[in-house]
């Protein structure tokens, strides 16, 4: 019983951790974006960093507002569905 209780909890923080890291659905397609900065001067929680001339999300501290998808002339930010 005490195995099966430890391997529950093992699979609930794993699947946890998982959900975390990839919580925010709004990702990059680093195909057309350009590193012009024009999302990270719109991000209220900065978020958002040009690393290697492109737009990187931080899934941690993204809030989904959408407003760095609205801003972006490349149309390089997207949104999961």
């Amino acid at each position: 019983m005490k195995k099966k209780l430890l391997l529950f909890a093992g699979i609930l923080i794993v699947a946890l951790t998982l959900f975390a890291i990839t919580k925010s659905t709004i990702f990059i397609e680093s195909k057309l974006c350009v590193g012009c900065g024009d999302c990270v001067a719109v991000c209220p929680v900065d978020a958002i960093r040009i690393i290697d001339r492109k737009a990187i999300i931080d899934a941690a501290a993204c809030i989904d507002c959408e407003i760095c998808i609205r801003s972006c002339t490349y149309d390089a930010i997207r949104k999961n569905k």
